[in-house]
């Protein structure tokens, strides 16, 4: 499976342009994460545990409803050839979580890569940051999703985090 999704990944890499957004030929998105785009999601979900397993922090979550928000920003962000936590529209990462009815105490922190070809090459460059570093091992982060929206001049990839104690 890690290997049809590179393969995958590989070829829409091939085709990638410079710049902005997708190119005409993109094809739009779909509503939810193709299988490949999905491995790769959990790849990220895998790593960033790892990464907090390494500072005796506990695991965080996999929120299936917060993946699909986080897809859906990597995927605007393509379609709308912008690249920033905040759409065009002025909606922050906690408004689409809330949008979206998730239930939660409060919102994390949301990280955002493009270009990064691999899981494990988008972790190295947000480990690599205080600030997205700071996200992944937030001690009070409890869920994660994880959007991956394969098209030119991507890979795109979000995380979403979030606090629910069950109150």
């Amino acid at each position: 499976m890690r290997v049809a999704a590179l393969l995958l990944l590989l070829g829409v890499l091939a085709g990638c342009g410079g710049g902005g957004g997708g190119l005409p030929d993109d094809p739009p998105p779909g509503d939810t994460m193709t299988p490949a785009e999905h491995t790769l999601a959990r790849e990220v979900f895998a790593l960033v545990n790892e990464a907090r397993a390494q500072v005796q922090l506990p695991p965080v979550v996999w929120s299936e409803a917060a993946a699909g928000v986080a897809f859906e920003h990597a995927a605007d962000m393509r379609v709308r050839d912008f690249y920033t936590h905040e759409n065009p529209d002025g909606v922050s990462p906690c408004e689409r979580l809330i949008a979206r009815e998730i239930p939660m105490s409060a919102c994390g922190g949301e990280n955002i890569a493009r270009s990064n070809p691999t899981s494990q090459d988008v972790m190295a460059a947000w480990m690599g940051s205080a600030d997205h570093r700071a996200n992944v091992l937030s001690p009070g982060v409890t869920h994660l999703g994880v959007g991956v929206h394969l098209a030119s001049a991507g890979p795109w990839w979000v995380q979403d985090f979030y606090r629910y104690t069950g109150e």
